[in-house]
């Protein structure tokens, strides 16, 4: 059967999809999906390059990164539409449902059908009796406004009204909260360096210029089951930063991030000791690219032949932490490395060189061990959102314990003149169910009638109990 042919009318498409948007159902579907992509943000590394993926994770879990781009899930465009979709929905929400459920107008309503609801009748006319009942209720903290509809004393009362306003506050909050990322997203930035001591490099997106000038580490002893291994307990960079607005010298010590002008936090990651060789064949020394320089698993090939080495990592007092456990801590710093020849390691075990030392790695070659080269590893970010989601998160559990905490309860109360007296009935709501007052409102009805009875006079009064 047709729309029309059922007698209803089809609704304009935009009231159907304002309908759709203040479904309940549909922002918690929304939020579901949005918390899951956070989620996956959150446990991915973010912004890497792909080799980083690859060398992290399992082959397909890095496929998967990699080709549906969960490598920049918070700058993703799906994911500032969601945060949107969300906000948008959180909106015709609130209007359409929200407010008018927890702010109904004042009027005339069946009171009597309410759960919790009592009614009295005493004699007397019912001007009294209503401003009895007015003034009991006022002197309960309640906020009274009166009306007169269709002969009869209406009184709408509020109490913890402004508690009613809660959700709003909350709603309000993950406004601030999106904001905030909708700063980040469109003008943050964040990235990595690694500078060796005396290098200056620049600091992408910003028109820094940081020179690293000096690396220090302290290391304490940790005793386990397996023997003693060296922890870094504290590590610093000393910093020269050049810039338009930002000229300093300063440390960045780790968990205390340096802050610029601009606002652009830089943070102490990580740190090592990179090793030094310098390399003669016959004698004579040979220059050979990046043997100064010289990270873990780096490889350096001598000119003209097809030998090389293959760096490893340094163990030393340097850098005790790359000492494993139970092994004695050398007392001075020593290159592991292997000598090859084409790509077959010319040793069964690795050369361990301390610096200072040489050795002959064959075909005339000889690399002497120089003193390693510190360097650091800084993280930077500027957020200009952050204090937008900090002021949302504030607002939204403002929003929460107003909510949760409190109880506002909105009373409706009616006096009006019968043929036997003053007829009274009174009923309240809350937005938290009935059983949360019940015990309140026994109270409160109790003394309501005391008050109706003391104004009509120590004689003739009855009360009639219809309580639910």
């Amino acid at each position: 059967m047709s729309v029309r042919d059922s007698g209803r009318p089809s609704k304009p498409l935009v009231d159907e999809v304002l309908d759709l948007l203040s479904n309940v159902l549909f922002p918690v579907a929304v939020f579901c999906v949005w918390a899951v992509a956070t989620t996956v943000g959150t446990l991915v590394d973010q912004n890497q390059s792909p080799d980083h993926y690859y060398q992290e994770y399992p082959a397909a879990v890095a496929n998967l990164v990699v080709r549906l781009h969960l490598d920049g899930v918070f700058h993703s465009v799906p994911y500032i539409a969601l945060v949107v979709l969300l906000l948008v929905s959180m909106s015709v929400c609130t209007f359409r449902r929200v407010i008018p459920k927890r702010f109904p107008p004042d009027r005339a309503v069946p009171i009597d059908h309410f759960a919790l609801h009592a009614s009295a009748q005493v004699p007397g006319d019912q001007a009294a009796a209503a401003a009895a009942s007015d003034a009991y209720f006022r002197g309960r903290g309640f906020a009274v406004r009166t009306q007169e509809i269709d002969g009869a004393h209406w009184a709408f009362a509020h109490r913890f009204k402004w508690a009613r306003y809660g959700v709003l506050v909350a709603h309000l909050g993950f406004f601030v909260i999106c904001i905030g990322i909708f700063l980040g997203w469109k003008f943050g930035f964040r990235g990595q360096i690694t500078a060796f001591e005396g290098q200056t490099v620049a600091v992408d997106q910003t028109p820094l210029q940081l020179t690293l000038n000096r690396f220090t580490a302290a290391f304490e002893a940790v005793q386990t089951p397996t023997g003693v291994f060296y922890q870094a307990s504290k590590f610093q960079s000393d910093v020269a930063l050049a810039g338009p607005d930002d000229h300093a010298v300063t440390s960045i010590l780790v968990n205390h991030p340096f802050v610029t002008h601009d606002g652009v936090y830089i943070y102490q990651a990580s740190y090592g000791f990179a090793g030094r060789f310098a390399v003669s064949r016959n004698g004579k020394p040979v220059s050979v690219d990046g043997a100064q320089r010289l990270m873990p698993q780096d490889q350096v090939l001598f000119p003209g032949t097809s030998r090389g080495v293959q760096y490893m990592t340094m163990a030393g007092p340097s850098d005790p932490s790359q000492v494993p456990p139970g092994v004695a801590l050398p007392k001075s710093d020593e290159y592991v490395f292997w000598a090859f020849h084409d790509n077959i390691p010319t040793t069964d075990k690795p050369i361990i060189l301390p610096v200072g030392k040489s050795a002959d790695v064959g075909d005339g070659y000889t690399v002497t061990a120089l003193a390693p080269i510190a360097w650091s590893g800084l993280t930077y970010r500027r957020d200009p959102g952050e204090d937008f989601v900090g002021l949302g998160v504030t607002i939204l559990i403002a929003g929460f314990v107003m909510s949760l905490f409190f109880l506002p309860v909105k009373l409706y109360a009616r006096i009006r003149q019968s043929a036997a007296g003053v007829e009274a009935d009174v009923a309240v709501t809350t937005t938290k169910g009935n059983a949360m007052y019940e015990d309140e409102f026994a109270t409160l009805a109790a003394g309501w009638r005391a008050a109706l009875a003391n104004q009509a006079g120590p004689a003739g009064v009855e009360s009639v109990n219809a309580y639910a």
